[in-house]
């Protein structure tokens, strides 16, 4: 598992985040925007065309937000579909973003806690289940953050 593993890189995600997320106005973010609603800054190449100023334009939430390396997995999975004319193709995405957020992030709680047998072959299971929409339609995340869950109960650490 290296660092990067668990890094956004903007460079190889099709701005997820910019489209899936909601964001209301506030300290962190200059303007209201709707989840399933692209970013106003958002370009057809999927590249934020402010992000050198989000800070200096009251777009801070965005500046700190980092999917965990969610954003480049789930681009890579529906690579060559275009998810965003359909419904039923943006609901796919936005589950699978979510879901690898989630996974990603047991996999640094895993990081974190114990580098036991057991550690590694839940991080296995998890990392394998990025691979493609199917290992992840077909993978079972209630089981998985069960034994998250008894990994780190034997650690001695809460969840």
């Amino acid at each position: 598992m290296s660092d990067a593993t668990f890094r956004g890189d903007c460079g190889r995600c099709a701005g997820l985040c910019c489209v899936l997320l909601a964001f209301d106005r506030g300290p962190n973010f200059a303007f209201d925007k709707p989840a399933g609603v692209a970013c106003r800054h958002l370009t057809a190449s999927h590249r934020c065309q402010v992000h050198a100023q989000l800070g200096a334009r009251g777009l801070a939430g965005c500046q700190s937000f980092d999917c965990r390396g969610a954003g480049q997995l789930v681009t890579a999975m529906f690579d060559g579909i275009d998810w965003r004319s359909t419904a039923a193709g943006r609901r796919a995405v936005e589950w699978a973003f979510a879901v690898v957020r989630d996974i990603q992030a047991m996999r640094l709680l895993l990081r974190r806690v114990t580098s036991s047998a057991a550690a590694w072959e839940l991080d296995g299971r998890l990392e394998r289940a990025t691979q493609s929409h199917a290992a992840l339609r077909a993978f079972d995340l209630d089981a998985a953050r069960d034994a998250l869950g008894a990994i780190v109960t034997r650690q001695g650490r809460p969840p």
